[in-house]
């Protein structure tokens, strides 16, 4: 399955941010950018006299990383990595409630998508350490560990029923930019905004003087080149995220060796040009299932998205011919 597991952070994804400009009219955004998460996030302002400041958008991706970095060993995930079986692990109403809407998902996907990959993850190098050599037996026992049914949530505590290692690669930095968006909901001086974090986008319904925030989907062959442009006002909510191949991958026994992994052969997928971008509610839910979406597939995804209603947007590269591919409810929104 996949791991935007990019456990990482650092690779992400496919979206560019367009700003339409008015040059006569448009007054000067407030603009931050900074490194959290091992990757860069950059937030874009308008408003007069902005009272939320950089330290604060920064202090709630570091708080998030705080709880669901695997590279951090006094993480609340590495904590819970760490304890024995069956042993309750007090975490934040926020750790609850990501983890809660993952295993929902993995039960949803009947496993395509699952958090408790990690020892995957970690065994390709896609993880905090570098790719290992390990036993049939031992790949055997790691494959019988992981399922949906792995971890059990109790009020605000967790505790593993089998012996799992959970990553939220596929899910945080969403998780991280919704609440970043709440903080900028509550301050009033600001009229619209902008948070990208990764690669993951979202945004208010439109910028300024009704115009709307503008994402390109890049072209897998051609990075300079954009296949599809989303625009913000023709959502009621505009989040984004992409999951692909082509920008995060390892070379293995001298092959290339996508992070997209198949959870039930225990191996990465077959390495390709492809990618899913998902429009969602927020930016948690587009994530993971983007995440989901690309670790299925072709078909099954495309059908994954019809049956509920997911707005996606598919681009496959078979036989070096690049396929734009729109979910039901997406093609009835970008033409």
């Amino acid at each position: 399955m996949k791991l935007s597991y990019i456990a990482s952070l650092v690779f992400a994804l496919t979206l560019f941010a367009f700003f339409l400009l008015d040059s006569n009219k448009e007054p000067e955004p407030l603009s931050f950018q900074g490194k959290v998460m091992g990757t860069s996030y950059k937030v874009i302002l308008y408003g007069q006299e902005i009272q939320t400041s950089q330290q604060e958008i920064n202090d709630i991706f570091e708080n998030v990383n705080q709880e669901m970095s695997t590279y951090l060993k006094t993480s609340s995930i590495s904590q819970i990595n760490n304890i024995d079986l069956f042993e309750w692990y007090k975490v934040s109403n926020g750790f609850i409630s990501v983890l809660k809407f993952a295993i929902d998902l993995c039960n949803d996907t009947k496993g395509v998508y699952d958090v408790s990959v990690g020892r995957l993850v970690n065994k390709w190098g896609f993880g905090p350490n570098e790719a290992m050599d390990i036993t049939l037996e031992e790949e055997k026992r790691i494959m019988n560990e992981i399922g949906c049914n792995s971890v059990e949530v109790y009020q605000e505590s967790v505790r593993k029923l089998k012996d799992v290692y959970l990553d939220f690669s596929s899910i945080a930095k969403g998780y991280a930019i919704d609440l970043v968006h709440l903080q900028l909901l509550s301050d009033e001086s600001i009229e619209s905004h902008y948070i990208e974090l990764g690669g993951e986008i979202r945004t208010s319904s439109v910028k300024i003087h009704k115009m709307p925030w503008v994402v390109g989907i890049e072209d897998p062959e051609d990075p300079n080149n954009y296949l599809v442009k989303l625009e913000s006002n023709k959502f009621k909510n505009f989040s984004v995220a992409t999951s692909g191949d082509y920008r995060n991958f390892r070379v293995f026994d001298q092959k290339l060796v996508s992070h997209t992994f198949n959870i039930k052969l225990g191996k990465p997928k077959k390495y390709s040009k492809s990618s899913v971008t998902v429009v969602a509610e927020n930016a948690m839910k587009a994530d993971a299932l983007a995440t989901a979406l690309n670790a299925m597939e072709l078909e099954e995804a495309i059908k994954y998205s019809n049956i509920n209603s997911i707005k996606a947007i598919f681009i496959s590269n078979q036989n070096k011919q690049t396929d734009l591919i729109f979910s039901n409810s997406m093609s009835k929104i970008v033409k």
